[in-house]
């Protein structure tokens, strides 16, 4: 059990991939005790094909401070050991298939029969009372069909993000959600059912595209890297040496009155002739004429390094941002400093560097974690919070309840 502001609550955890995942993860961090429930096989996103037996490293990620036990959910046994513990626990939070929990008998119906306070959890890809709700969906699905595609890439082809925004932004809303309902149980004494969908997580995480929308009474356009709520310019990204994949700064001038955004770049960049020319002198015009501006932009971030661009750019207050890809992360030493990246040690992957916990609390120190072993804390569990005997263990691994 963890020492954070959620010590004390129990999460059963029936989650698999990255959506519930990451929301089991985030309670666990703040220090609630989760019991993953694992098929005696493995969680789906355990293994690989090609590396059977050893972790991933998508497992090792997403399921930090977590405790496993394996129960197999098709077995009488094995539903009757999870329905002891459904009644132990504080919260369930579940990402199956659809009515994948209501044909195993677990439901929210059937699990509030037994613990009538229970926080029920739910992660699907379309709400439950969506059209679509019985689709399969992944997170391209979801951030195609909640508007995030179509405001991202170039006017003729939309992209998909290359972060998994509905499935890692979906589980963090779920853990918020969690965290508020159980607020609101030691208020009120209820429990209650979350459900997030993450078509309508996008949908609300593109809300700034609604502006637009009635301003021009069109959908947003796709406007690559610039910004997609005005004409400005500066606004895109730039190449920089070495000029590798990933050798680029992005860099954009306010168009808001008073900014001194362009006037500093102009300084910063040696171009002070620049805020004499006409096509330069307002921001419409700046945006008219952006291909020349850009040029002139281009000339010197060809001449450094993303980092060094940066630097310049933004030590003139201007906003500029290096394109950081996870390789530059990992290798700084600034970001394992500050808890952002965070190394542990798995028996099987070794010590790896892999993201922490974003927020920072001041009175929530995190404890990271290696994600368990399967089935290493059946004995734990089973035998001390349900009282089984090792006979009894031994027992249901034979019936392959566990």
């Amino acid at each position: 059990m963890g020492n954070g502001p959620l010590t004390g609550y129990k999460i059963l955890d029936f989650t698999q991939f990255e959506s519930g995942t990451v929301c089991t993860e985030t309670l666990a961090w703040m220090g609630a005790e989760v019991w993953k429930v694992e098929r005696p096989q493995g969680e789906l996103g355990r293994y690989s094909e090609e590396n059977p037996g050893v972790d991933t490293y998508g497992f090792l990620i997403m399921n930090m401070n977590k405790k496993s036990i394996t129960c197999n959910l098709k077995n009488a046994e094995g539903i009757r050991l999870i329905r002891q513990l459904l009644a132990m626990a504080d919260v369930v939070v579940e990402n199956m298939g659809p009515g994948s929990m209501a044909r195993l008998g677990l439901d929210y119906a059937d699990c509030k029969k037994i613990n009538p306070k229970i926080i029920y959890a739910s992660i699907k890809g379309f709400a439950q009372d969506s059209p679509y709700a019985n689709y399969p969906a992944f997170d391209p699905i979801a951030t195609h069909t909640g508007g995030l595609v179509a405001a991202t890439g170039l006017p003729d082809m939309p992209i998909k993000s290359g972060v998994s925004i509905a499935d890692s932004g979906s589980g963090l809303a779920c853990a918020m959600s969690i965290i508020a309902a159980l607020l609101q149980r030691e208020r009120e004494g209820v429990g209650q059912r979350i459900d997030v969908a993450m078509q309508d997580f996008i949908i609300g995480l593109s809300r700034s595209g609604w502006e637009p929308y009635y301003n021009t009474g069109k959908a947003p356009r796709r406007v690559g890297n610039g910004m997609p709520l005005e004409d400005v310019a500066p606004s895109d990204t730039y190449p920089c040496k070495p000029f590798g994949p990933n050798d680029y700064v992005h860099i954009y001038c306010s168009r808001a009155p008073g900014s001194k955004h362009f006037p500093n770049l102009c300084r910063a960049i040696g171009r002070e002739d620049l805020l004499q020319d006409p096509r330069f002198a307002t921001p419409h015009s700046r945006f008219l004429n952006r291909e020349a501006l850009d040029d002139a932009i281009r000339a010197f971030t060809s001449q450094h390094t993303k980092q060094e661009a940066m630097a310049i750019i933004a030590g003139a207050d201007v906003p500029a941002g290096a394109l950081l890809d996870i390789d530059d992360i990992t290798q700084d030493p600034g970001y394992q400093q500050r808890g952002i990246i965070v190394e542990v040690e798995h028996p099987q992957l070794g010590k790896r560097k892999v993201p922490g916990f974003a927020p920072k609390m001041s009175e929530n120190q995190i404890d990271y974690r290696c994600s368990p072993a399967l089935g290493e804390n059946n004995r734990e569990i089973y035998c001390g919070l349900l009282g089984l005997s090792e006979e009894d263990l031994q027992a249901l691994q034979a019936q392959h309840a566990i």
